[in-house]
């Protein structure tokens, strides 16, 4: 008898704990911040889900590969109650903001009890923490209250997902670039650059392996170019950096003439272009990279060194669809829709602004900026829906949304064409929305 009132009572639980869930399997629901919540909905408007309702905000979030994890930040309480966390800027577009006073915590996509990765402290700030592509990992940045002038003295700690702060935290060699994770399972490796040269480091800091036994010349570079990326789905063979072109001299204003190249592990080169780009990155097929130049991006494709250039925002965010087919550029005035193969552009979104209202004042950073990639992709898994938030465009294709202002869906077709109008998501305070994984290889830094 007392087995059976046992076996009931643990029924009527999971009765009770299925009825307290927010409906959904994590493989396709999207996440967005709202009045320092972390939120969860599926991608028709239903079954909003407050994943992360704590005293202090959540500022950042971060889809981890597979999605059913999310990591994020919360403020820390005291550095909440100064002025500073009353005035925090966040980037126009993405929503994100930069290295703060917060803990760093991962939760399962249908919440529960958060696992503190690192606790807060208001005299150290952490940057968005960045997944490795298998999901076990997160990479994050380590600042005093007034960050090192030189990049390479500021560290950089990688913690297992679901360990507690104090525990497995270690620290990646010192590195003038964010380091680049790797993509084969089995090495998980980290890239970097110092004033010894380029290396690769397992995550744990222990065994590092010097590529280049020389500095890079003139690096560090300016924030946005001080980059070593693995290059996607290719068996962590090549990497793509820059360095300054011949008799160039890097400034931290205006122009900078640069030449990208394609490494290897035995250290050979091949310049693949020249460029006064302020920003690249490689396509998650790593067939292709796209660099900007201005209001001007830029792809280029590898196997023959082709390339085409869209006319953009300055400013804007470039986001790939997960099979490469697709190109976003997330600006504050448009959102822009590229089909690669075919070159085709799509003006999907705008504010009613002319090009004369479009800002075009480009500065390259300083080499010690604190940047980071975006944190989260607009596109769906299947890479034929995305997201986006209206903020002032509310023109799609030139007639007006209903009912305005909010956090949207649409689709494509396998050649691009939009299909129907957009749905609407949400209407409330939202912000950082983000449907999937986003590849720090692939993305721009911000």
């Amino acid at each position: 008898m007392k087995l059976q009132r046992l076996v009931l009572f643990l029924l009527l639980l999971a009765g009770f704990l299925v009825s307290c869930s927010p409906g959904h399997l994590g493989s396709n629901v999207i996440a967005f911040l709202r009045d320092g919540h972390l939120w969860t909905i599926d991608p028709n408007g239903a079954n909003a889900f407050d994943t992360v309702a704590q005293d202090t905000a959540v500022i950042g979030y971060a889809w981890s590969p597979n999605h059913q994890l999310l990591a994020f930040r919360t403020l820390d309480s005291n550095f909440a109650r100064t002025a500073e966390a009353q005035h925090i800027a966040s980037n126009p577009i993405t929503g994100q903001v930069g290295d703060l006073a917060t803990s760093i915590n991962t939760i399962g996509v249908d919440g529960g009890s958060p696992i503190p990765v690192q606790f807060s402290s208001s005299d150290v700030r952490f940057s968005q923490p960045i997944w490795n592509t298998t999901g076990t990992r997160l990479l994050y940045r380590q600042t005093p209250k007034t960050p090192p002038s030189n990049p390479e003295s500021v560290p950089w700690l990688v913690s297992q997902n679901d360990q507690p702060a104090g525990i497995a935290i270690k620290e990646l060699p010192g590195s003038y670039a964010i380091p680049s994770l790797s993509y084969v399972a089995q090495q998980q490796m980290a890239l970097g650059d110092s004033d010894k040269g380029v290396f690769s480091s397992t995550l744990d800091g222990k065994t590092v392996h010097y590529l280049l036994h020389t500095p890079l010349p003139d690096h560090p570079l300016p924030a946005t170019l001080e980059r070593l990326l693995w290059q996607p789905a290719h068996q962590d063979v090549h990497f793509l950096y820059a360095v300054p072109a011949p008799s160039q001299t890097t400034t931290n204003t205006g122009p900078l003439t640069v030449q990208l190249l394609l490494g290897t592990l035995d250290g050979q080169n091949t310049i693949l272009t020249t460029c006064t780009c302020t920003q690249f990155a490689w396509s998650p097929d790593g067939n292709s990279i796209i660099y900007s130049t201005g209001s001007n991006y830029t792809i280029f494709r590898l196997a023959d060194h082709a390339t085409f250039t869209i006319t953009g925002v300055n400013g804007s965010v470039p986001y790939w669809s997960p099979d490469s087919q697709f190109l976003l550029l997330d600006g504050l005035h448009t959102l822009v829709l590229v089909q690669i193969v075919t070159k085709q552009q799509t003006l999907l979104l705008n504010d009613g602004a002319t090009s004369e209202n479009y800002t075009t004042e480009e500065n390259l950073p300083t080499t010690s900026a604190l940047l980071q990639p975006v944190a989260n992709s607009i596109w769906a898994a299947d890479s034929r829906h995305f997201l986006f938030m209206t903020r002032n465009r509310l023109l799609w294709q030139n007639t007006a949304l209903h009912p305005g202002k909010g956090l949207y869906t649409a689709a494509v077709d396998n050649n691009g064409h939009p299909q129907d109008p957009p749905a609407v998501v949400d209407t409330g305070n939202d912000s950082q929305p983000g449907w999937t994984y986003q590849d720090a290889n692939t993305s721009f830094l911000y």
